[in-house]
């Protein structure tokens, strides 16, 4: 009955030790305009979109010009695990950096850039298309399976116990 115990208390640490790792800081699931794209007309946003939701406050985008300027106007929008920045007009051709910062779930910050290059100066900004393909960076994804995987094998881990204990022949 101890080393029973004993297994199912382990198996409980592991599980805690485990699912503060599977249940780490936000991770950016894509952003449009997407990472390295090119475009004849400047978006009139740039939309950032993480595998959680993160909190709006502390949440920072910056979107910087070829000569540095930041063209961001208007307040940051955040709604669940989605980051909305208005931009003004963006009049020089070139690559345009974004610099974002949020706060993850679990209250850490998070700091996340990409960039996108505008071949054609002086085009008002406009709405991305619909279906444009966006990036995926690798690693990206919820975590939200492993930590179900590791639930469902704690559950087994006590019903194998109680199966067990209930087996044994009483002295």
């Amino acid at each position: 009955m101890r080393r029973l115990i004993a297994v199912l208390v382990a198996s409980l640490f592991m599980l805690a030790g485990t699912a503060g790792v599977a249940a780490a800081h936000a991770k950016l699931e894509s952003m449009t305009p997407a990472d390295g794209s090119s475009m004849a007309a400047p978006p009139a946003k740039v939309v950032l979109t993480f595998n959680e939701p993160v909190g709006s406050d502390g949440t920072q985008v910056q979107v910087k010009s070829p000569s540095g300027k930041d063209v961001a106007s208007g307040d940051v929008q955040v709604i669940d695990n989605t980051v909305t920045q208005p931009v003004g007009a963006m009049v020089e051709a070139g690559k345009y950096t974004v610099e974002a910062r949020v706060v993850s779930a679990d209250g850490h910050p998070v700091e996340v850039s990409g960039a996108f290059t505008v071949t054609h100066a002086g085009h008002p900004a406009t709405e991305p298309a619909a279906g444009t393909p966006a990036s995926s960076p690798s690693g990206g994804g919820s975590n939200t399976v492993t930590i179900v995987a590791m639930c469902l094998v704690m559950l087994v881990v006590v019903a194998l116990a109680v199966v067990i204990v209930r087996r044994r022949p009483a002295s």
